[in-house]
């Protein structure tokens, strides 16, 4: 077994893996950072910083779907005339 190869656990399933951080998993130019939701989100560093620039949120796909899902339902309410009230 090589000094970089994880061990598989039979009893629990389970693999026993080095701690490490999430920066150190990847090589190069991604970044690994955390979604408002837990998950972890691997950006490219060049577009994690472009999204920072921004103001943007760096999210998850699950969680950028239902952000996109929500201004699109928003849009059609206006563009319908349907008002939501803000409670």
């Amino acid at each position: 077994m090589s000094g970089n190869a994880s061990h598989y656990d039979s009893i629990d399933g389970s693999f026993d893996v080095p701690s490490c951080k999430l920066d150190t998993l990847m090589d190069g130019p991604l970044m690994s950072v955390y979604c408002k939701c837990g998950r972890i989100v691997v950006l490219d560093r060049s577009e994690m910083r472009l999204k920072l620039s921004l103001g943007k949120d760096l999210q998850c796909m699950k969680c950028r779907n239902m952000r996109i899902s929500e201004e699109i339902d928003a849009l059609d309410n206006l563009f319908n005339g349907i008002v939501e009230e803000d409670c």
